[in-house]
């Protein structure tokens, strides 16, 4: 139905992909990847708003008439990661390379976005098709995780009534056009955290007459597992990390101030999330006591939303995606412990988040993501393609009831529930004003 379309712009899609890959940005500083995703709307002729440190909403509206009429946000993408992208991917020279030092599209948002502007030029151009809406969302600082915000309150301030959502995001997991779809736990929620523990500075020669700040982060490293061993069920999914200790720059000065910075990953907010969140934060404080440290939490987020995948819709997916791109590049996801901002959405809108295979030996793609070595194999962007336009198209013509999600309609209670002070939810409103 859509994959002749698919193939027919896959020119199209690999060109957006190459120009947005070669220019990447930063979280929250995508200018010129919005201009670029703005023109392209513009010349499909389709209508758009580009919302203040948020990104880019286009909406499309199908022409068939219906008696149960829905409205379906598509989310893609835009922003790249802080590396310096090397010449070659796993096999060999990479097809395109990032021209911007320090950046790189070491996730795939590029392929996200290049698929999702080929959704929207297909869509509209095939408005006869469906019934309801279709709204187009280019996010920009995802990899931050804050972006959303400006969003949401967009949607919210100008009442705009959705009731599903969508996206797709490349894994290196899954060989080259394979869609992985799963209903229920999908991809983690998350806690991040970045504490500095204060002690007491001295020289190296005489450590007894300092406090150093290590030795309470060992005691706080070693407790975790505690946490971990008898406070969390071993049957439920939940790991973490540490991803950065920083501490002294020289060999004989031991330093005052040690900061630390990681991340838990789980799928039940309340008996894992919570327990983790508050046992650790007690630990910390205990510890640092214990060892005559004060302690300061720079960040310590409450338990963010996983993704659930809507159980219908993901069956109508298998069976319309199966039936568009083959059997065989549709097979069951394993849930992931990864984390996504898309779980915003999924919070007010019932939603489905597949996962796109990239994998291709041949091509040096399979690197995983956040790696300097990933790279996606391009062919299977037309399978993204092909897979989202059919199944918004059944999605929107069918009699499917989607229920509301637990914050549809209270965003407010959303950015409350993240932690989100009075002063913060009005600075927000005024942003986008």
């Amino acid at each position: 139905m859509y994959t002749d379309k698919a193939l027919e712009l896959f020119d199209y899609t690999v060109n957006i992909r190459r120009m947005i890959h070669e220019n990447p940005e930063l979280s929250s500083e995508e200018e010129e990847t919005v201009k670029l995703v703005c023109d392209e709307l513009d010349k499909a002729g389709i209508e758009y708003v580009n919302v203040n440190k948020g990104g880019v909403l286009g909406f499309i509206e199908g022409n068939k008439e219906s008696h149960n009429p829905k409205t379906i946000l598509l989310r893609a993408d835009l922003d790249a990661l802080p590396f310096d992208e090397p010449d070659e991917n796993l096999a060999g020279p990479r097809e395109v390379k990032s021209k911007n030092k320090g950046a790189m599209h070491a996730c795939g948002h590029d392929g996200h976005t290049a698929m999702l502007l080929t959704v929207g030029k297909i869509l509209n151009e095939a408005r006869d098709d469906f019934a309801g809406k279709v709204i187009l969302c280019f996010e920009r600082g995802e990899e931050n995780g804050m972006n959303y915000r400006f969003i949401m309150a967009y949607i919210d301030q100008h009442d705009i009534e959705i009731d599903a959502s969508y996206a797709i995001h490349v894994s290196p997991e899954y060989e080259s056009g394979v869609m992985a779809i799963k209903g229920g736990n999908v991809n983690a929620g998350g806690i991040i955290f970045d504490v500095t523990i204060k002690g007491k500075a001295g020289h190296g020669a005489r450590p007894y007459l300092a406090n150093n700040p290590l030795d309470c982060f060992m005691d706080i490293y070693k407790g975790m597992d505690t946490i971990r061993m008898k406070k969390i069920s071993p049957f439920e999914p939940f790991t973490y990390s540490i991803g950065a200790v920083e501490m002294g720059s020289q060999y004989n000065q031991i330093p005052e101030k040690l900061r630390f910075k990681g991340s838990a990953r789980f799928f039940d907010r309340a008996n894992v999330g919570y327990v983790f969140h508050n046992e650790f934060k007690n630990l910390i404080i205990n510890k640092a006591k214990a060892n005559n440290c004060r302690v300061v939490f720079n960040l310590f987020t409450k338990p963010h939303f996983p993704i659930i995948n809507h159980e219908a819709m993901a069956k109508l997916a298998m069976d319309v995606i199966g039936d568009e791109n083959g059997k065989d590049f549709v097979i069951e996801a394993d849930p992931s412990m990864g984390s996504d901002s898309f779980s915003i959405y999924t919070a007010q809108w019932p939603g489905l988040y597949l996962m796109l295979g990239i994998a291709n030996k041949d091509k040096g793609s399979g690197a995983a993501l956040h790696s300097e070595k990933f790279d996606l194999d391009e062919d299977a962007l037309k399978y993204g393609v092909s897979a989202t336009c059919r199944f918004v198209t059944e999605f929107l013509n069918s009699d499917l009831v989607i229920e509301d999600g637990p914050f549809k309609g209270n965003l407010e209670g959303l950015f409350r529930e993240e932690n989100r002070s009075r002063d913060e939810i009005e600075s927000i409103y005024e942003t986008i004003k």
